[in-house]
């Protein structure tokens, strides 16, 4: 099946890389589903591959964008490897370091939704 990853960013302040894929139940509900990955985490979690979920309704979404090559290398990494760890050495290999979230402002965006 083709690729057609995107990145977004949600009004629930995450910026997510997705393997967009089209359904007749996510085309009929405006819903954007597909292989996921979400960027934006504190230095204490974790980033995770979800294959086939229904990430979130069109509406919520602020930007589309095309991800970098290093986001796309990044996406394909934890396509094989499923569940990793933050690390400093890894974010900066994938230059994704602009996405992790400070504790107190993780803290902050659970208290507002």
């Amino acid at each position: 099946m083709e690729q057609k990853l995107i990145k977004i960013t949600t009004t629930f302040h995450n910026t997510w890389l997705i393997n967009e894929k089209e359904d007749r139940f996510s085309r009929e509900n405006n819903i954007l589903f597909g292989d996921t990955l979400r960027l934006s985490i504190s230095k204490n979690d974790s980033y995770y591959f979800s294959e086939a979920i229904a990430l979130t309704y069109e509406k919520e979404i602020l930007e589309k964008t095309k991800p970098s090559e290093s986001e796309i290398a990044f996406f394909q990494y934890m396509k094989e490897v499923q569940e990793k760890n933050y690390s400093k050495s890894l974010t900066e290999h994938y230059h994704i370091e602009q996405y992790v979230i400070s504790p107190e402002l993780a803290e902050d965006f659970s208290a507002e939704n």
